[in-house]
């Protein structure tokens, strides 16, 4: 697998330039239009009511007659009222395309996780990239893709704020702005300070927090009652609460004096900086060079100029936080955006296949030794397999080798003389039928399950034919809507469970309508009872006519019916040959039996005898 992500990671660019092209691919240009128009309004807005104070003053300054100055005040009033009602809207509008965007990418994110190669999904590394992609979308709009976007536009309008205001204050001197800019840094400074030294403190409290819930929790467990009262313990757990308490109260004490000291060394630096620019804008008035509606406004731009560089300092801030997932998830679908092996098409499909083995080996990630190791082996066309051994023996990711859901470490495996690192999964897949070990069905009606298409798209005499073969009919009948009937209780109260036996029973009639050439039954009887078992046995020939057999099971006694066995031991075949032949060599299969035969034999027995 080649991925396709830079060693070095995602710039902030890059992450936007993703994120504006699946905004727009799935909510339209509408939608980043009516972001901007909100971000625009969201400066205008502000700045129309900072300067309503001196809107008035000019009116009534002005010395037009009272009606004239009423129909000002009113049109610029309704002129404030009429912008913030669009604002809202277009807010409403944004917050709808961007959880419909986020909910649309959640999609996507779906769409890789059925697609993606089964390996590396079962891999540590798939699963926590997945993980931690999924909480890119599932983290609600404060996080993940979500709030990515939203704090852009956050940005953007306090960029747009800082310079209109920066601009306007620069027109009355020039000199302000080096009184408001550092303060404005200095605030940053000590807000960073103290993120900084609350995270210390949480952190340092972390320990005593767990102790304090650990007694808490302990203490009033009804289950330790008996013992806390009868062997005096409450004395002892009252004395370690104290102790623990006073260590939390302490470092939140050190905390809140660290919070009090900042808070007020930055109102007394307000306090100065807002003293002189206060200062200077009442002496230019009283000089003559300012009116009194330019003072009121100058006064709300003032006010308001702190605000947009607390804003953007704290947008910035939160954007670097979200961008983790952000990445995480682009990681995550980049990883699995991947060329196939190979794109080769089969020569001869739909007809039983010989697979061949050349020197095999497999790894599991982070394992230093093979499961399937040095393996060699040749499967002829329609010849039926037994494999057998102890649990951890390599049966099961042996089974995921054959069929290409896993590809080898090291080795080649063969289908029909192709190799079938040259074939795409896609086609490897066509050509096998696999029930696994772990059975189980998705809450859909049970033709879906079994046909794995849409309920009437499906073939109903095939389907009929294949529940008659895994001995499902029967019980089939007795559901309330027979094949409609859904599974389990998830998506349909009325929903039916099938029992271990019945699913695995439901797991061989998708894998019979399948009809491919090659049938691997992992365990199949593990859930049977005796007697479903028994007849398994004797319709496992009718089953898999005409098709190449691979059965796995740990049951020596329940593969004579095959044409040859596979003893498998410690990742490799150890002994090959009918039941006969094995038994004959007085090998390890042989000693397995007899002692299988032994304990059935045992347990026999002592049932009669109960």
């Amino acid at each position: 697998m080649k991925k396709v992500r830079d060693e070095s990671g995602y710039t902030l660019w890059d992450d936007y330039r993703y994120a504006f092209h699946w905004l727009k691919k799935k909510e339209g240009a509408g939608a980043i239009a009516a972001c901007a128009g909100s971000s625009a309004l969201g400066v205008v807005l502000p700045f129309l009511e900072a300067a309503l104070a001196g809107a008035v003053a000019a009116c009534l300054i002005s010395g037009n007659r009272p009606e004239i100055i009423l129909l000002l005040v009113t049109g610029y009033v309704i002129l404030l009222q009429v912008v913030r009602f669009v604002q809202n809207h277009l807010k409403e509008v944004q917050d709808k395309a961007l959880t419909l965007f986020r909910i649309g990418m959640a999609t996507e994110f779906y769409r890789k996780c059925v697609e993606m190669d089964g390996q590396y999904m079962e891999s540590a590394q798939g699963r926590r990239k997945m993980t931690q992609a999924r909480e890119n979308l599932f983290s609600g709009e404060d996080s993940g893709i979500e709030a990515f976007m939203r704090l852009f536009w956050i940005t953007a309008t306090n960029v747009a704020g800082l310079i209109s205001y920066a601009v306007i204050v620069g027109r009355a001197n020039p000199l302000l702005l080096l009184l408001l800019v550092p303060r404005a840094f200095l605030d940053e400074f000590l807000e960073k300070s103290l993120r900084k030294s609350t995270y210390a403190m949480i952190k340092k409290n972390a320990k005593n927090r767990q102790d304090f819930f650990y007694l808490r929790r302990e203490s009033i467990s009804i289950e330790n009652g008996k013992d806390i009262r009868l062997y005096r313990m409450d004395q002892w757990l009252l004395r370690a609460f104290h102790e623990v308490v006073d260590k939390i109260v302490a470092l939140e004490y050190k905390t809140a004096k660290g919070f009090l000291l900042a808070g007020i060394a930055d109102n007394g630096l307000t306090f100065l900086v807002n003293g002189v620019v206060y200062g200077y804008l009442i002496l230019q008035m009283a000089r003559g060079n300012l009116t009194l509606p330019l003072f009121l406004l100058y006064v709300g731009v003032v006010a308001g100029f702190g605000s947009w560089m607390t804003g953007l300092f704290f947008s910035f801030h939160q954007i670097y936080q979200v961008k983790v997932p952000m990445d995480k998830y682009r990681e995550f679908m980049d990883d699995v955006t991947f060329k196939e092996d190979g794109m080769g098409r089969l020569v001869n499909p739909g007809k039983p296949h010989e697979i061949r083995l050349e020197n095999v080996c497999f790894c599991y990630e982070g394992s230093e030794k093979d499961t399937i190791h040095d393996l060699s082996l040749t499967i002829s066309a329609g010849e039926k397999i037994a494999l057998v051994g102890l649990n951890g023996a390599g049966k099961t990711t042996l089974t995921k080798l054959l069929c290409g859901y896993y590809r080898p470490t090291s080795g080649k495996i063969y289908l029909d003389g192709q190799d079938m690192g040259t074939l795409s999964r896609e086609e490897c897949f066509r050509e096998f039928a696999v029930v696994f070990q772990d059975v189980f069905a998705f809450s859909f009606p049970l033709v879906e399950n079994v046909s794995c298409v849409k309920e009437g798209q499906e073939e109903i005499g095939r389907l009929e034919q294949c529940l008659q073969k895994a001995g499902l009919t029967e019980r089939v009948n007795e559901l309330p809507k027979g094949v409609k009937t859904t599974m389990n209780k998830d998506l349909d109260e009325e929903g039916v469970a099938l029992s271990g036996g019945q699913l695995q029973k439901l797991m061989l009639a998708r894998a019979l309508y399948k009809d491919a050439p090659v049938v691997i039954l992992d365990e199949p009887t593990a859930a049977l009872d005796p007697i479903a078992e028994s007849e398994m046995y004797e319709k496992y020939d009718e089953i898999i006519r005409g098709k190449t057999g691979i059965f796995i099971s740990h049951r020596l006694s329940s593969t004579r019916f095959c044409d040859r066995i596979l003893y498998m031991e410690k990742g490799t075949v150890a002994e090959d040959g009918s039941h006969e032949e094995l038994m004959g060599r007085q090998g390890a299969y042989a000693e397995l039996f007899a002692l299988q035969a032994q304990y059935y034999q045992q347990k026999g027995q002592g049932e009669c005898h109960a």
